[in-house]
């Protein structure tokens, strides 16, 4: 792609988002995002510092960033903030491999220091509690069945599930052809109970669909239809098994993804696998999970171990 040196700077945003979509493969959010963060970006120019659409960009130095950085923080949370500077670093990336600038001022802008959670996760008890939720005397029921099957059992991204076709089911006997981020193809196993679940569900629902998971209409479930259905079927799970849960605790469709990962990794999986398993593209990603099994560790020592407990003192004098 050829990039005008006298482009404006909402044309070489442009050309820069088509960048991600061609040759990148960005996805949709992160195509978004990227184009919400920039154009935020040049109208706070605009306003802020009366620098056109059209400014030479040796215009632009590190006042202007740590001026965005500033303003940010007082309206944003902080991973907001964060994730802003971010695809400015990118982009300005992509404007110094083209020549276009000289010095990357945002080298020397650190971002706001954000804390890093770790993600939630379901414990093997409770995950069994869940899949025995859904009413497979419907199609619907059944459906739901084989979609927590598969969230958990091949670990999944909730866009993963939602975007699948038949045809990735049939490729490869007992495998799922996954098509993540970045447009990158993996396979998953898919275990005996997922498949299962899957046959019966497909075997019943009354619609013909190129998408696995459709909804009442015939047409594909979007990743919000299942995450209602997965909020659903935990206050189902509670109403079977009222003492497993508890109304404060937030648990999404990713939560079956990292319990997917932290399973694996309690039963003795090295991460390197389950790193292929996940589709992540860094091990950094993985390695979350060993903090994960820490705690899970440290809660089943507090449960089990004598010494971990406060012990009645019993007296031994007369």
């Amino acid at each position: 792609m050829m990039v005008d040196s006298q482009s404006s700077l909402k044309e070489l945003v442009a050309e820069f988002i088509e960048f991600g979509r061609s040759e990148k493969n960005w996805s949709l959010e992160t195509l978004r995002a990227y184009q919400n963060d920039l154009a935020q970006w040049l109208d706070f120019l605009n306003h802020a510092f009366q620098l056109s659409d059209v400014c030479d960009l040796d215009q632009i130095s590190a006042v202007h960033f740590r001026s965005f950085c500033t303003q940010a923080v007082v309206e944003l949370q902080a991973a907001s903030v964060s994730r802003k500077m971010s695809t400015l670093r990118t982009f300005f990336k992509y404007l110094k491999r083209k020549k276009l600038i000289t010095k990357n001022w945002l080298a020397y802008i650190p971002s706001p220091k954000v804390e890093r959670k770790l993600p939630a996760f379901l414990k093997v008890e409770e995950v069994l509690e869940l899949m025995r939720a859904p009413d497979v005397s419907t199609w619907m029921g059944k459906r739901d069945k084989a979609l927590l099957e598969l969230l958990y059992g091949c670990g999944l991204r909730v866009s993963e599930v939602s975007d699948l076709d038949l045809h990735q089911l049939k490729a490869r006997v007992d495998w799922v052809n996954v098509v993540g981020k970045g447009q990158k193809e993996r396979w998953v196993p898919l275990n005996a109970i997922a498949k299962e679940s899957l046959q019966d569900y497909l075997d019943a629902r009354p619609f013909e669909s190129s998408a696995v998971f459709i909804n009442g209409q015939g047409v594909r479930l979007t990743p919000r239809s299942i995450a209602r259905i997965l909020a659903r079927q935990l206050v189902r799970a509670a109403e079977l098994s009222p003492d497993w849960w508890h109304e404060n605790r937030k648990i999404s469709p990713h939560a079956l993804r990292h319990s997917f990962a932290t399973h694996l990794l309690s039963a003795g999986a090295d991460l390197r696998s389950i790193q292929e398993l996940l589709g992540h593209s860094r091990l950094s990603t993985t390695q979350r999970y060993t903090h994960l099994n820490l705690g899970e560790l440290m809660d089943s020592y507090r449960d089990s171990h004598p010494l971990s407990k406060k012990r009645k003192i019993v007296s031994t004098s007369g």
